[in-house]
């Protein structure tokens, strides 16, 4: 194992609830539930095209500035320090790499990805693993995916790359197995042993 790719929203930092609420005063009025469900059971990029350009605007600001305010949480700074020195480390999003970047400067923590994939690159997952690929030089069997939702692992699927769902972010453990994860976890510190004996 060469490398590991990382879901940010949900994986790397919790963001549902910032998210929902977002969501629900830019774009529609939804349930916990159905956002998790509607939203995130395929790619929530293309879940945003039903909305007009000044929709999709609003939501891009006000989620913009949340990322002013998030703070990384020491165990997860810890172990992917820890991951870094074994490991090629990747973001593939549907966050904005704006938003990312942002995010790790504001936590004095930049440089421990390669290369952070964003909505900038590609709105979908499948063609931004793709990409990555190509530009390092990687095959599927050289990395792993770590995600939290059952459209982020259908989209690995679809490439032949193995994922490790988080039952900590947006879906839970029953939802996760539907698309049928090498391994599913409940810490963040469980996926430098799993990866370890890959």
């Amino acid at each position: 194992m060469k490398a590991i790719i990382f879901d940010f929203d949900g994986v790397i930092h919790d963001t549902l609830i910032d998210l929902y609420e977002v969501h629900c005063e830019t774009l529609e009025k939804l349930t916990l539930e159905e956002m998790k469900n509607n939203v995130f059971n395929g790619n929530p990029r293309k879940y945003l095209e039903k909305f007009t350009n000044k929709e999709k605007n609003d939501f891009e600001k006000s989620w913009n500035k949340h990322y002013n305010t998030l703070k990384l949480k020491t165990n997860i700074r810890k172990e992917l320090l820890l991951l870094s020195k074994k490991y090629l480390l990747f973001i593939i999003s549907s966050n904005t790499e704006n938003n990312l970047n942002q995010y790790f400067k504001n936590n004095n923590f930049t440089n421990i990805f390669e290369k952070i994939y964003g909505v900038e690159t590609d709105k979908s997952k499948i063609n931004k693993f793709k990409i990555l690929f190509n530009e390092y030089k990687l095959k599927n069997d050289d990395c792993i995916f770590i995600t939290d939702t059952l459209g982020d692992i259908l989209e690995a699927n679809n490439v032949g790359l193995k994922t490790i769902a988080v039952e900590f972010g947006f879906h839970d453990k029953e939802k996760l197995k539907k698309g049928n994860p090498f391994k599913i976890i409940s810490k963040f510190e469980e996926i430098k042993d799993i990866v370890s004996k890959i």
